[in-house]
């Protein structure tokens, strides 16, 4: 993990996020849902490019793997919940895909900062008188 000076709160916000995620991923679907023509696509991508922003920021790029590992973990195991949960979801192969996609744009803008965001948002927050 990189040596940050407020990690334990950056830790839990992600976790919260986290929950958050898993939550909305296997409730019932709601009417919100029918917006648009792929909306739980997108809804996936979106949810995972932020997972992965925010977990990336966290760890060391040595690290940056294993972090994708566990996310697309995450995005199966989503898949597998809701195929055995009796709840109007069902597993999509599609589901997986758009959380890949997420993560992928999320490693992305990762590898394109040499500081983590985290670092940058510290940084900036130590300047202030």
């Amino acid at each position: 993990m990189r040596p940050l000076r407020f990690a334990l709160l950056w830790v839990f916000a992600g976790a919260g996020l986290f929950v958050l995620v898993v939550y909305l991923c296997l409730r019932a679907p709601g009417a919100e849902e029918s917006w648009f023509l792929g909306f739980d696509k997108f809804a996936h991508a979106s949810a995972f490019f932020a997972l992965g922003v925010w977990s990336l920021a966290l760890v060391e790029r040595r690290a940056y793997l294993r972090v994708i590992t566990v996310m697309l973990a995450i995005g199966l195991g989503i898949e597998i919940a809701q195929a055995l949960m009796a709840l109007g979801r069902r597993a999509e192969w599609g589901d997986l895909a758009a959380d890949a996609l997420g993560v992928t744009i999320a490693l992305a803008v990762s590898l394109l900062r040499v500081e983590s965001w985290f670092e940058w948002v510290e940084e900036r927050i130590r300047r202030v008188p």
